[in-house]
């Protein structure tokens, strides 16, 4: 049950709306009881999920830093599900009604209704969670989670006021993206004292250091059985997480097993091994059904190609002492094609487990601000093969289309985009936001290029247009995917003077980021409020609130002590 306390913050936090200033990538810590150190992430700036996310520790910060690192390199579709199950925190995020279990839903509208609150719109439900390496995101399990996430709320509120008036990076934010998993980073500390808040600094830890999981015993009368064999053929093999969650026990949230991918490249056999639950915890598990499985085909390898470290070290005293030579190899062509296959039929034979796993990748995605083009090119090859599928039911169709391709818009890349025909004469609303409680609702004609929204915006703000400008359509800073930049910034890119609004797609709800000055990163938050018949002659400011900040304050400081 969760307590009134923890109800109370997360209505209280909701409120700050922090995600509309911090991005997930800019962290900051809090002091918890005990002497220990949450490290928060704020999500919600790059797309629909909003959450506070509490890494707490070294093995939390690292488990994040591992994600984090691992966007920057190519991930086969089993990686990256692994990878983006390696999240080791607690969560509060807000969901949809139906995302909580009845049991969760009674429980907020009970607290709601209690304290007055009107629960409505989008994503309004508190939902907090527990986020293990290798397990489902399950409910929190003990009074001493729930007051961990209180006191990450608690700071995460203190924060949104230390912020009022300030930039991010006043307080020493910096983005941890870009930064490797092995260096320190500085980041915000808040630690609480006599009733109130301090702010100091602390250190980000680095990732930790890998260990991989090495049978110690194994069944000793299977392996002087395998000596009798004569070896045979040349095995390519991985250890793999097996893609749907088991759940053992009702209360424990269900967990990934992993399973071992034998595959012999001349026949295209694949050794039958049961996956199992304990491998991290217990390796000797797995070995000894692999062990089993060759005994039951009457097999011993000849030869073992292992794709990465942690297969070998899995491997290596096994075929020591059956004197069965090891070697890595990454580039194993009949496992990648077992495996895709494996992909593809282990969790789509029925429309349920395909409807299950293919929300599992979309909650991954939103929760890590990812979008389509973060995922492996393999695995988009794979939705898009399912997509094609004549009997696909169309529930399963449509959850698609919502989570992969949320605009009903092929995924373009800088070479290949194609020209979208001019919607009929109409304008747009956009909402352009500058942090919190400072916005412009700013009318422009469909047939405006993008680099005439620069300058109404610049305008709309009172900013100098003394420096480089983009777009990034996808909603994401920096992203490579569906950007547009001033002329001559950035060569092989598309420029916001020859393009239009109906080119680059907007539609109503769509949201996208315009980043001015790339030296101090001023970000606007746009969105389109409404679509509006007829052609705007030039753009109009037609709502605002708030004082704009103002965009060299040093200078203009100086200039009027002059």
């Amino acid at each position: 049950m969760i307590s009134d306390r923890l109800y109370e913050l997360a209505f209280a936090y909701k409120k700050t709306k922090l995600w509309k200033i911090l991005w997930d990538t800019e962290m900051f810590g809090v002091a918890l009881s005990g002497g220990r150190i949450g490290y928060i992430s704020i999500m919600g700036m790059a797309g629909e999920h909003c959450a506070l996310g509490m890494y707490i520790g070294e093995e939390g910060a690292g488990s994040l830093r591992s994600i984090l690192e691992a966007d920057k390199r190519y991930l086969r579709p089993f990686e990256a599900q692994e990878m983006m199950l390696k999240q080791d925190c607690l969560q509060c995020a807000f969901e949809g009604k139906e995302d909580l279990s009845k049991e969760e839903l009674e429980e907020a509208r009970a607290y709601a209704r209690a304290n007055g609150i009107r629960i409505s719109g989008k994503n309004a439900y508190p939902h907090f969670l527990k986020n293990v390496p290798g397990r489902y995101p399950w409910h929190l399990q003990t009074e001493e989670e729930q007051e961990d996430l209180c006191e990450g709320l608690s700071a995460a509120i203190e924060l949104s006021r230390l912020l009022e008036g300030r930039m991010p990076s006043q307080l020493g934010f910096l983005s941890v993206d870009g930064i490797g998993s092995e260096e320190e980073i500085e980041i915000p500390l808040l630690e609480q004292q006599a009733g109130g808040y301090v702010l100091r600094k602390t250190m980000l830890p680095p990732s930790q250091e890998v260990s991989w999981p090495v049978p110690v015993n194994c069944n000793e009368i299977g392996i002087a059985s395998l000596k009798k064999l004569k070896k045979s053929c040349s095995w390519e093999c991985e250890i793999i997480m097996f893609p749907e969650p088991v759940q053992s026990d009702p209360k424990d949230a269900p967990v990934f097993p992993y399973i071992f991918m034998m595959v012999d490249p001349d026949r295209s056999y694949i050794l039958p091994v049961p996956p199992v639950e304990r491998y991290l915890d217990a390796p000797e598990d797995l070995l000894n059904l692999l062990i089993e499985a060759l005994l039951q085909e009457g097999i011993c390898p000849r030869k073992m190609k292992a794709r990465d470290e942690r297969t070998y070290a899995f491997l290596e005293n096994f075929c020591k002492r059956l004197k069965i030579p090891l070697e890595i190899e990454p580039d194993l062509p009949a496992l990648d094609e077992v495996e895709m296959e494996f992909l593809r039929h282990s969790a789509m034979d029925e429309g349920e487990g395909m409807e299950e796993l293919i929300g599992i990748i979309g909650e991954m995605m939103q929760e890590e601000g990812l979008s389509t083009k973060d995922l492996p090119p393999e695995l988009l090859g794979q939705l898009e093969m399912i997509l094609e599928q004549e009997d696909l039911p169309e529930e399963i169709r449509q959850q698609m289309n919502r989570i992969f391709y949320p605009e009903k818009k092929p995924r373009l890349g800088k070479e290949d985009f194609k020209t979208v025909k001019p919607k009929s004469n109409r304008s747009y609303v956009i909402s352009v936001s500058l942090g919190t409680g400072c916005y412009r609702h700013i009318q422009i004609s469909g047939s405006s290029s993008l680099w005439e929204l620069h300058c109404a915006v610049l305008n709309a703000f009172a900013f100098d247009d003394d420096h480089a400008h983009a777009f990034f359509m996808d909603n994401r800073r920096w992203s490579e995917w569906d950007c547009y930049y001033a002329r001559g910034i950035e060569e092989g890119c598309r420029s916001t003077q020859d393009y239009t609004l109906d080119q680059a797609g907007l539609c109503k709800g769509k949201k996208f980021l315009y980043l001015f000055d790339f030296g101090d990163e001023w970000t606007f938050q746009c969105k389109v409020l409404r679509e509006v018949e007829g052609g705007t002659e030039r753009p109009v400011v037609i709502k605002e609130k708030g004082k704009a900040p103002q965009q060299y304050p040093d200078w203009e400081e100086e200039w009027e002590d002059e």
